[in-house]
């Protein structure tokens, strides 16, 4: 295989991983690369690119039983991390590990609690907790650790069927896992998998109008499938609805005259929300994947049992996709958004599952936001969480007015 064209954990790439990602897109579309494990593999950094890899089933998340080094990757990387054996099967059933019947069969278990007129009904009580948020900040504040975290814990806990008291072990879980310390990660996982066992046996005994008390009603789930879905629904409906919320607030506030559409066409704002995802994402690097046969994508040749990943940050800023590929241009978005393809929720099979409440969320939230403080604006320039994976900030700290 030839040298890797770029390291994902060069510090070049993870000071600013939208324009790093931008400058390997320049390059080639597909390039061998150094991955974020240390492995190399294939980065897919083009639009068509990415969707081709996204939607295509011989390019799987498991690769179990494939040639290569990356058929022992998943299991082997969790035990080097000292995880212990017991833990492995839940880390087998998350929604981000399987492919095929047996995704499809768990991710249909919750697929009615995330339909768009199921999620519509719950705009009047995300209204209300972004307004109880907003009425507590001062007049300076940490917007993510303020208002975008706390709203996203609320909404996705009350959703699943998290009591309130435990939402603070929930935000300590999440960061533990994206920061990737594994002397960290093994105990923590340990923590969630049995906090999950618990929760499911209190709501097999006593059932509640929350979808763990739906999950837990179906007879073709074992307790295994019900806490893979525990932790997968509150990790990503918590910490990455929160980042892109301070992601787009923050890029709102650097551009007025965006604001200003919003103000005068307020309407807007859907189109606003899908086209911040698209140009401020908090996801980077989709999950890594592997080719279950030899395929050739943008005219490389990828052999079976290679790794490959898909840069979605890239592909949302690609010029041959997109007319306006580096800026934000909420009327186009409106008007075109739909025929250019943003994977800012995904792809394929994987398209993410909570797409409509992450929608509704982000645009009460970030309306509300700038409806009721429209001057509100930075102070400094916020730093970025050096992970090659997520587009994270460490703070949002930011002056209402």
């Amino acid at each position: 295989m030839p040298e890797p064209v770029v390291d994902v954990r060069d510090p070049a790439v993870l000071a600013d991983p939208m324009r790093g990602y931008d400058r390997v897109l320049a390059g080639s579309p597909v390039c061998w690369a150094r991955l974020p494990g240390g492995g190399e593999g294939w980065l897919v950094t083009g639009s068509a690119e990415v969707r081709a890899v996204l939607s295509d089933p011989a390019v799987r998340n498991d690769p179990t039983g494939l040639p290569g080094p990356g058929a022992q990757t998943q299991e082997a990387a969790f035990l080097a991390l000292g995880t212990p054996p017991e833990h492995l099967p839940y880390l087998r059933a998350s929604l981000l590990s399987l492919d095929g019947a047996e995704h499809t069969r768990l991710r249909r278990s919750i697929s009615h609690a995330f339909g768009a007129s199921r999620i519509a009904t719950l705009r009047p009580r995300v209204q209300q907790i972004v307004d109880e948020l907003l009425d507590g900040l001062g007049e300076k504040a940490n917007l993510l650790d303020e208002y975008a975290y706390p709203l996203a814990m609320a909404v996705v806990c009350e959703l699943v069927g998290v009591p309130e008291a435990d939402w603070a072990d929930w935000w300590h879980w999440g960061k533990v896992l994206v920061d990737g310390d594994p002397a960290r990660i093994t105990p923590t996982l340990g923590e969630m998998f049995a906090y999950c066992h618990a929760l499911v046996d209190r709501r097999r005994a006593e059932p509640r109008e929350d979808l763990l008390s739906e999950v837990v009603a179906q007879d073709d789930l074992t307790d295994v499938d019900a806490v893979a879905l525990v932790v997968f629904l509150v990790l990503a409906g918590h910490e990455t609805m929160a980042n892109m919320l301070a992601n787009a607030a923050f890029a709102l506030m650097r551009d007025p005259a965006q604001r200003e559409l919003l103000r005068a066409e307020p309407q807007l704002w859907p189109a606003a929300v899908r086209e911040l995802v698209r140009t401020d994402g908090p996801v980077q690097l989709a999950r890594i994947r592997y080719a279950a046969t030899d395929l050739v994508v943008g005219g490389v040749r990828i052999r079976a049992g290679d790794a490959v990943q898909a840069v979605l940050g890239a592909a949302n800023r690609d010029p041959a996709r997109f007319a306006c590929p580096h800026t934000a241009n909420v009327r186009r978005q409106a008007e075109h958004g739909g025929r250019e393809g943003s994977v800012g929720f995904g792809w394929g099979p994987h398209f993410c599952l909570g797409v409509a409440l992450a929608k509704l969320e982000a645009e009460v939230a970030l309306r509300t936001l700038f409806e009721r403080f429209p001057a509100v604006e930075p102070v400094g320039e916020a730093a970025w969480v050096p992970l090659p994976r997520a587009r994270h900030r460490v703070a949002l700290e930011v002056r209402l007015r």
